[in-house]
């Protein structure tokens, strides 16, 4: 049995009566197009939260940097506040040390040559008297700056 629209090969005898499935083209590419959405879709979702884990991690690294920074610069002004600590303490020491007077007395005729006084060597002065001349005790009359001043001019 030939017959040009249905050949049949092999031994069946019979046509077979199923057609194959076989998918419209339109509904593979309606499929294909909502499968490569999704795809997309899980792709978006995936490089957003790469994203924010970047964006977190290099936040954080930045806020350690500054609480490093601020830390090194913390312990710098500890270490400034002992120096000036230990420094004030020694200028103490050296303030009593200077506060003595038999250390002053020591220094005065050891190092700079002095001597003791003696009620021999006391010069007395007699206070009662005016000892500082004054523009006005000098002229007698009394004038003073601006009066001269304005009768040079006028």
């Amino acid at each position: 049995m030939l017959n040009e629209k249905i050949m049949i090969n092999g031994n069946t005898v019979l046509a077979p009566n199923h057609v194959p499935y076989r998918e419209s083209e339109q509904k593979r590419q309606v499929r294909k197009n909502k499968s490569s959405k999704k795809n997309i879709n899980k792709k978006i979702v995936i490089m957003r939260n790469i994203m924010i884990a970047f964006i977190v991690g290099i936040t954080l690294i930045g806020r350690y940097c500054i609480i490093y920074n601020l830390q090194s610069e913390l312990n710098t002004t500890r270490q400034n506040i002992v120096a000036l600590n230990k420094e004030n303490e020694n200028l103490k020491v050296e303030l009593v040390k200077y506060n003595n007077i038999q250390y002053i007395e020591d220094v005065a005729v050891n190092k700079l040559g002095m001597v003791t006084p003696d009620r021999n060597d006391a010069i007395y002065a007699d206070i009662s008297k005016e000892t500082i001349i004054t523009a006005e005790s000098e002229s007698g009359e009394g004038k003073n700056a601006v009066t001269v001043l304005a009768e040079k001019i006028f």
